[in-house]
């Protein structure tokens, strides 16, 4: 089993609020994708604020959503090289969402070999063979449950590969 672990983090700055994350990767029993070049979703640095806020980190590092104006720079989507046997279909799930410090995670976006954005969280097959490698971005949707100055927060997802 192939596993890279990163960790959700929450860092406030003065009035600043700076969210970079990742997740766990892994590849399930049976033949084994291999999963590479994983760089972690990162909101970049976003005003610290009130609770109940939402921002959406998109599969291409745009931030919207009803926040959206609260972002100052640095958003980065998330990705990962998933490469194996030509010819197998592959199933990717997100799971274990997780809330830390006044940050919930409530969705995750992934969008494999540029055929659309869909939740990773409800699961999803992609038909197209992994093959020699194809690039998958992840994107974010985190809610905010508490007032946030000089908190830190480290919520935490999988995300899960599997040849159908």
């Amino acid at each position: 089993m192939a596993l890279i672990k990163r960790k959700y983090f929450l860092r406030c700055m003065s009035a600043l609020l700076v969210l970079a994350a990742a997740g766990a990767f892994a590849a399930k029993p049976g033949p084994q994708p291999s999963l590479s070049n994983a760089v972690n979703p990162s909101f970049g640095i976003l005003l610290g604020g009130a609770s109940g806020r939402d921002f959406i980190l998109n599969t291409d590092g745009t931030i919207s959503g009803t926040n959206a104006a609260d972002y100052l720079s640095g958003a980065v989507a998330g990705s990962l090289t998933i490469s194996g046997t030509n010819g197998a279909a592959i199933d990717i799930l997100a799971t274990n969402l997780s809330s830390n410090g006044g940050v919930n995670i409530v969705n995750v976006t992934c969008n494999f070999n540029n055929t659309g954005d869909q939740d990773c969280d409800l699961g999803f097959s992609a038909v197209a063979s992994p093959g020699r490698g194809n690039d998958m971005s992840i994107g974010l949707e985190i809610n905010t449950t508490q007032v946030h100055g000089d908190a830190t927060a480290a919520p935490t997802f999988d995300i899960v590969v599997n040849y159908i």
